[in-house]
């Protein structure tokens, strides 16, 4: 009854109309500086509060304006963000990292077009750099135009061969279009070179816990030295424990998750499924299955379990409730309706 968990890298969020003014630096920089002080409540900030006040110090220095639009990008004020990142850009053209703020936001509004655009335009007018590069390789990732996101990597290489961020990036390229050796031989070779990479630690984990092989605890035990707190790695590691039959330390460790993230579902419906399959405690696992649903009222296959466990306990008004419940989430879900008609006969 195990259910996979799927972890999002990017958000989408509505497309943003930037406005120009035209009015003089010095007003303008009062006007952002009143609307940057009107947000210090909602984000109680000291560090925006701190930016605003050196910004009043220093209106010409583009360097400050650049790094209040990546804080407005942390808090996901996207338009204030490209506003600042604009300004930083007009005042200093001369700095890569200015355009990079540029596209990282317009990347983070889901305004490919427009990151692309930046990016090719910091690639052309700074050549050697090597951040440029390997972000137009993500974006071309993202939008799963993989030779073009090869192509960037390996210019980036030849500027720089120890570049752990372009081992990684391929290694999850290889990832996706399912050659599993040469993704496994780039994140090694990320290691190499970064031994502290969490991110490479976690994805080897994943592809040898797909195969049920082991030497995944060994990675998500390194992801976990370097991020203690990791739901997606605890729950990574919870989730190969129940796979290859150590129910007792799967227990354990997921209740660690729950500690971190009390609200995460898929353990609860993971406990459940150890309690009724294994444990054969219908009545502990009708508890966990009932809590993942209050968490996610749309779970089906959480319905379906616990369905299966009121069945198991010869209440089958609640079973053939739940049954009939998953199957409005999940009409054509096979079991719940062979299930279903078993209590109908």
């Amino acid at each position: 009854m195990g259910r996979s968990v799927n972890y999002l890298v990017f958000s989408c969020v509505v497309l943003l109309t930037v406005f120009v003014s035209c009015k003089p630096q010095s007003e303008t920089v009062v006007e952002n500086t009143q609307h940057t002080d009107s947000l210090l409540n909602t984000l109680n900030s000291p560090e925006l509060k701190a930016l605003n006040k050196k910004i009043l110090d220093s209106p010409n220095d583009a360097a400050l304006y650049n790094e209040r639009a990546k804080l407005y990008l942390k808090y996901r004020l996207l338009e204030d963000a490209i506003y600042d990142a604009k300004r930083a850009v007009k005042m200093d053209s001369t700095k890569a990292e200015h355009y990079l703020t540029e596209a990282d936001i317009f990347f983070a509004a889901n305004e490919t077009r427009n990151a692309k655009d930046v990016l090719e335009m910091v690639v052309k007018k700074f050549p050697q750099n090597t951040d440029g590069l390997l972000k137009l390789a993500e974006l071309f990732f993202f939008v799963k135009q993989y030779e073009n996101a090869f192509s960037k990597i390996n210019d980036a290489l030849k500027i720089n061969e120890n570049l752990a961020k372009a081992y990684y990036l391929k290694g999850n390229i290889y990832k996706e279009i399912g050659d599993t050796a040469k993704a496994i031989s780039s994140l090694e070779t990320v290691l190499d070179q970064d031994n502290q990479h969490y991110g490479a630690f976690f994805d080897l984990g994943i592809i040898y816990a797909s195969r049920k092989n082991t030497i995944a605890m060994e990675y998500y035990n390194n992801a976990l030295n370097i991020k203690p707190n990791s739901v997606e790695a605890l729950y990574a590691k919870a989730k190969l424990l129940q796979d290859i039959n150590k129910m007792d330390e799967a227990i354990v460790a997921y209740k660690s998750v729950l500690k971190i993230d009390s609200l995460n579902s898929f353990s609860l419906y993971n406990l459940g499924a150890i309690e009724f399959e294994v444990k054969k405690n219908a009545k502990q696992a009708v508890i966990y299955f009932t809590q993942a649903i209050n968490v996610d009222p749309k779970y089906a296959e959480a319905y379906f379990a616990r369905g299966a466990c009121y069945q198991e306990l010869k209440d089958n008004e609640n079973a053939m409730a739940d049954y009939s419940m998953c199957l409005q989430l999940m009409p054509n879900f096979e079991p719940a309706v062979d299930a279903l008609n078993s209590l109908k006969k």
